[in-house]
């Protein structure tokens, strides 16, 4: 609205007439409308840059991580991240009571409309023009138009100008035009608007600006035909405007007497400008200058969201031989949300990012020793964010279930299967180069049990070989999105797959 009202001020408001303008004004506001859902679309078919750009997602695994220091959380967390973290509580009751209020809104008005159709159906037909009927309105009140689906359209006019014959007839005529040119039609779009935008106070000033230029463009194509004078158009608009001194208090959207009458009064006399190429170049100037603004209002509004279509480019682009595979379906991109635009996911993932710069020789080490693939380094970012943790630390851990000790978080059971000490005196989950052998060896145990599938091995990494066995067994399925997806299995799988999208893409915690 801003922006049309700055360039109309600038000058091109008299390059157009008062029915371009009019037609201008209501592109626009369709343009404001639906062109942030056609952002939304484009964007989740196509990466938009600066999200990242395919030369920042190579992988450089041999490269140290330089990230700022880590805000370190405090919060005991046990288990995944939930739903609604880092949400704002109050983010859900602004959007209620958005909600309530707009429908609240609508009801009011639609109320005040009933009751006056209920009034219109009570006062004395004067004639029919087509499909119109024109009644008697009361003698203190305005002239005004309205359209009732399946009620037909009505015209009301003040008793006061039945002693003018004149009056009455360019009252009359004003009025159908406002029917011949859909703003009764079209009321009720700006009664949606009014509803949608009631908190605005933007949105209420733009809908009013409209409503005077469906004034203008009325009181412009009435002077501009043979039968109806400017002089005498003025002097009935004068004759109103001291009659009703005010706006007539009506529904939303219902056309009625606007102000201000002066300048109403001095367009009926200025020069028309009639080319309409004037009008469809400031629409394409708005709509080139709109898209963009739309597209980037629509990024921002999503902070650093990463899409179904960017987390795949992302995935394909990092992915090296040998490595491990990452599988992005809605699961992965739902954790991988929650790391890169919440407070707590973004200050775990910096911290286990800082963390990994110093032991990551040491653990990438072991791993390829072992032939494994390097990208299991997610699986200490999600369960220790790589932090040495004896079991009764309260620092945060998103992998769910029960909590183990070390940068792998070994349960005592398993560490014990795989060599471990873990006495009173003596816990060597403590000791990293044991603790990451052993998880070394529980890993090639693992992806031998499945076949290969890694996805399956850290599903069992978590929820233990037992649970994944049963699962396949009754359900026959090996597919970890389907598992997931139906509650089979938890979503330890995709919190780690998309960390590993985070180890090979750390600016998107930028």
């Amino acid at each position: 609205f801003g922006l049309l009202r700055a360039v109309l001020g600038l000058g091109m408001a008299r390059r157009l007439s008062a029915r371009q303008t009019l037609r201008v004004g209501r592109v626009t506001l369709g343009l404001a409308v639906l062109l942030p859902f056609g952002a939304l679309a484009v964007r989740e078919l196509l990466p938009v840059a600066p999200l990242f750009t395919f030369e920042r997602s190579l992988v450089r695994y041999t490269a140290p991580l330089a990230l700022p220091e880590a805000r370190s959380s405090r919060v005991a967390v046990s288990g995944p991240v939930p739903e609604d973290a880092g949400v704002p509580d109050a983010v859900p009751a602004v959007a209620l009571g958005l909600g309530v209020g707009a429908f609240g809104f609508l009801a009011w008005e639609l109320r005040r409309y009933l009751r006056l159709l209920r009034g219109l159906e009570a006062l004395p037909l004067l004639r029919r023009v087509g499909r119109v009927r024109v009644v008697l309105g009361d003698t203190a009140g305005g002239a005004f138009s309205v359209w009732f689906p399946g009620r037909g359209a009505w015209v009301v006019v003040p008793a006061g100008v039945l002693e003018d014959a004149e009056a009455f007839r360019l009252t009359v005529r004003h009025e159908l035009q406002h029917h011949r040119q859909r703003d009764t039609v079209l009321a009720y779009a700006r009664l949606g608007f009014d509803s949608a935008f009631f908190w605005n106070p933007f949105a209420r000033l733009f809908s009013r600006w409209l409503a005077d230029c469906q004034e203008f463009a009325c009181d412009e194509a009435l002077v501009t035909g043979p039968r109806v004078p400017a002089e005498a158009y003025a002097r009935c608009l004068l004759q109103a405007s001291l009659r009703v001194p005010g706006a007539l208090s009506l529904p939303a959207g219902v056309t009625g007497m606007s102000h201000p009458t002066v300048r109403r009064i001095h367009m009926l006399f200025e020069p028309r400008p009639r080319r309409s190429g004037r009008a469809l170049g400031l629409v394409f100037s708005l709509t080139l200058v709109l898209a963009p603004l739309a597209l980037w209002a629509q990024g921002a509004v999503r902070g650093r969201a990463v899409s179904l279509t960017e987390a795949r480019a992302l995935a394909a682009a990092g992915q090296k031989e040998g490595d491990l595979p990452v599988v992005v379906d809605a699961a992965v991109v739902a954790q991988l949300n929650r790391f890169v635009t919440t407070p707590k996911g973004r200050d775990f993932m910096r911290k286990a990012l800082v963390n990994l710069a110093v032991h990551r020789e040491a653990l990438a080490g072991t791993l390829r020793s072992k032939s494994l693939p390097e990208g299991l380094l997610a699986v200490a970012m999600v369960e220790s964010a790589v932090s040495n943790l004896p079991e009764t630390s309260r620092e945060p851990s998103l992998a769910p279930g029960q909590r183990g000790a070390g940068v792998w978080m070994f349960i005592p059971e398993t560490a014990r299967r795989f060599g471990l000490k873990v006495e009173a005196g003596n816990d060597e989950r403590l000791d990293v180069a044991r603790e990451t052998e052993a998880a070394a060896a529980l890993f090639q145990a693992l992806h031998a049990r499945y076949g290969g599938d890694w996805r399956l091995a850290l599903a069992a990494y978590n929820q233990g070989e037992g649970v994944v066995d049963r699962v396949l067994k009754e359900t026959g399925v090996r597919d970890v999105s389907e598992l997931t997806r139906t509650g089979k299995l938890n979503d330890y799988t995709s919190t780690v797959q998309a960390a590993v999208l985070l180890l090979r893409n750390p600016h998107l915690l930028d």
